[in-house]
């Protein structure tokens, strides 16, 4: 409560700082908006269609929140883009020049925007040619003109147009646009204010356009690019396919393979035939072989001679080679089917080897003498046999040699075909390799064509659901707002002063700061005299305080020596802090009552002399005068800063008061000083006494002084935060008797 109340006390002091200085404030602030520029607000409505729009593309059955968001995210930032921006700014330029009047306000522009426009490019050193660059014929001929002549240069008019601070086309001035989703739908609401109309209205038409067509330059142009890469991938890899194609083509025709499969298998076929009939055939060569060998050992020397003649010999050959022939001619007849041929061939082969063979007989029969061996065989059947066994054997020695030279062809077809698979193969997987790449290359051009459609659905969905409104009337200006802010700040600013000024001032002024500069407890507080409507109540006042001081000194009266008066030590850091006149009000006040009261003063030398030997030594005030007579003495002692007070003097008081200014800083030196003459005292009491205080302070220590009117109760009442506290009428006092007759 007591911070709460020295708050207020505060605020009340510095009231009329508070009340004049927010009040300056606020005119400046009022003084100062008073020519704001007026503001036109266009708003426009964008529809993206990104959340809800149709697509062709499969996989988007789902929504992709995070991917939408992107998409929505992107299309804020084109539009906001710089590149964006700069084609609004020419764009804006170029129509503001072909359209603008300097006498009459159109909805291109005002007209004493148009003339300062015109005046400022009509004076600055590239002025003429840049005046030369519009065509008041064709808005897109002159905005080509704009972008030609424009170069990254501080020279450049056209260029420090976007990039210093224009207040319509200056890159500053179009970031004001703002772009924002409208909660979680499609649209986009852009809205832009300045201070012409007609500016405003046309910034917004031109950015609706050129984000369109900005869109579509960024998204088609990474689709086309893509779509391009895919076509010529596409026509490389074909080339190659057709290529590889027709290689494998060519070479098949070259190894004269029409299917090699069919071909290998057929070859495998032939080839297990023909082991099984290489494995008889030399069976039967072998064992023709065997018996002819073992027969010719039974012949006799007759039958030798016979194997020996001429005639015997060449129709052997004849024979043998007719056999030859005949089994050769069965071999291949067995793997063809053109058997009628054969027959037509052989036919006549085996009536001349009949024939033959019946020559043999009959020269084998001439040369045989006997009809039987020593052993009893029939030589006729001998020679017979071993005909029949020459002959097997020539057959047999002729189909051996048939099969060898079946075993050699088939060997050369083997390693004909073995390098042939392997190249099939190496080249089929080849040409499988660029298939899979072709088709692959094939799927991703199909794709990309068809992402090209599905942006081109996309852009065909944004539009602009409500394109800007020319504005007729201009947006309130936010003066009281800012008057407002201004006084707040104001008020806000010189409280904080104030406050800081509060926290870093060392004046006492008050109980609360006294107690917490000195660290002593408040005796009470003598007021300064009033100046104002106050003063006729000085007197009262001080009345009242000499009386709450009496009393709370003679509360400290309980003990004495015996044969010594009540002794009040008068002490001070500072000359000037009033003790002697406080001395005196209270010497005056007891006297009046009655006591009998002595009074000791650093003023009169002959009383105390501060640097006399007797002052200085003194263990008790009856070493300074007789005190025999007297009930209370006040000693007023010299200020402490620059004078000693003997210990003892303090120490034998019944209450020591240390008197000071109220209206003076409490210095480092004060502090010490305190701190020493605190040692000094040890048990004896030792209070402040604040001289010169404000009317509030004493009231803290006697209640309400007077005048005692209504308002004055009611408003002290609030001071003291008796909030609920019962009104009551006030008592019209008329003088000092009657309040300590009816206290009686």
């Amino acid at each position: 409560m007591e911070y709460i109340s020295y708050f207020t006390r505060f605020l009340y002091r510095i009231r009329w700082y508070l009340l004049a200085g927010t009040l300056l404030v606020a005119l400046l602030a009022y003084w100062l908006t008073r020519n704001l520029p007026k503001l036109y607000y266009v708003e426009a409505t964008v529809y993206t269609g990104v959340v809800s729009g149709y697509s062709i593309d499969p996989n988007a059955s789902r929504v992709d929140w995070a991917a939408t968001q992107n998409t929505i995210d992107n299309l804020i930032n084109i539009m906001r883009s710089e590149s964006t921006l700069q084609n609004v700014s020419v764009r804006l330029y170029a129509r503001n020049m072909i359209h603008g009047n300097m006498e009459q306000d159109n909805e291109y522009i005002l007209a004493s925007n148009y003339r300062w426009m015109y005046d400022h490019v009509k004076n600055s050193p590239q002025g003429k040619e840049i005046l030369a660059l519009i065509d008041k014929s064709s808005e897109d001929k002159t905005v080509e003109n704009l972008k030609s002549f424009i170069r990254p240069t501080k020279d450049n008019y056209i260029y420090g147009l976007f990039h210093y601070n224009h207040p319509h086309y200056s890159r500053n001035a179009l970031n004001a646009i703002k772009v924002t989703r409208r909660d979680a739908s499609d649209l986009l609401n852009v809205s832009y204010a300045s201070g012409d109309p007609g500016i405003t209205y046309n910034t917004i038409q031109i950015l609706m356009d050129e984000f369109v067509n900005e869109y579509r330059a960024i998204r088609y142009g990474e689709t086309d690019k893509v779509i391009a890469y895919f076509k010529a991938e596409l026509e490389r890899i074909g080339k190659e396919l057709r290529k590889e194609e027709d290689d494998l083509m060519n070479y098949n025709i070259d190894k004269r393979v029409i299917n090699y499969l069919d071909e290998t298998k057929e070859i495998a076929a032939i080839n297990k035939e023909f082991e099984l009939r290489e494995q008889d055939v030399l069976f039967a060569y072998n064992s023709s072989k065997a018996m002819l060998e073992e027969i010719e050992k039974q012949l006799d020397i007759n039958a030798k001679q016979l194997l020996n003649n001429l005639q015997f010999i060449s129709k052997l050959k004849e024979a043998s080679t007719l056999t030859a022939k005949i089994s050769e001619l069965e071999s291949l007849s067995s793997s063809t089917a053109s058997e009628a041929n054969d027959d037509e061939t052989l036919l006549p082969m085996k009536e001349k080897l009949n024939q033959s063979r019946k020559e043999l007989s009959r020269i084998s029969d001439y040369y045989i003498s006997g009809k039987h061996t020593k052993e009893g065989v029939n030589k006729t059947n001998i020679v017979e046999e071993w005909l029949n066994l020459t002959l097997q054997y020539e057959k047999a020695k002729a189909e051996l040699g048939i099969i060898t030279q079946s075993r050699n062809d088939l060997n050369d077809k083997y390693r004909f075909y073995a390098p042939v698979g392997s190249e099939l193969k190496r080249r089929e997987r080849s040409i499988n390799f660029t298939e899979q790449s072709y088709l692959s290359t094939q799927k991703s051009y199909h794709d990309a064509l068809m992402r090209k459609k599905n942006l081109e659905m996309t852009s065909a969905t944004i539009k602009v659901l409500n394109p800007p409104s020319f504005p007729i009337n201009a947006e309130p200006t936010k003066r009281k707002m800012i008057v407002m802010i201004a006084t707040l700040c104001g008020f806000l600013g010189i409280l904080g002063i104030f406050l800081l000024i509060e926290l870093l001032d060392r004046t006492l002024r008050d109980s609360l700061r006294g107690r917490r500069l000195t660290g002593l407890s408040i005796l009470g507080a003598y007021p300064a005299p009033s100046q104002y409507k106050y003063r006729k109540f000085n007197k009262e006042c001080e009345d009242m305080a000499v009386k709450h001081m009496s009393s709370s000194i003679l509360r400290y009266f309980n003990e004495r020596k015996e044969g010594y008066p009540y002794i009040v030590n008068f002490l001070s850091t500072e000359t000037g802090d009033g003790k002697s006149y406080l001395a005196g009000e209270l010497n005056k006040y007891w006297s009046e009552l009655g006591l009998k009261v002595g009074v000791l003063s650093w003023n009169n030398p002959e009383e105390i002399n501060a640097d006399s030997r007797t002052y200085m030594l003194a263990k008790s005030v009856s070493d300074l005068s007789s005190v025999n007579d007297k009930d209370i003495m006040i000693i007023e002692h010299k200020y402490l800063k620059e004078n000693n007070v003997p210990e003892e003097l303090l120490q034998e008081a019944n209450v020591n008061v240390l008197i000071a200014r109220a209206d003076r800083g409490w210095t480092e030196t004060d502090k010490l000083v305190l701190a020493k003459a605190k040692k000094q005292v040890a048990d004896a009491p030792m209070f402040l006494y604040l001289n010169k205080t404000r009317r509030y302070v004493l009231e803290d220590f006697t209640g309400m002084l007077p005048p005692y009117t209504f308002l004055r109760q009611q408003m002290y009442r609030l001071s003291q935060l008796a909030l609920t506290e019962k009104m009551t009428i006030p008592r019209f006092r008329k003088s000092t008797e009657l309040e300590e007759e009816e206290d009686e």
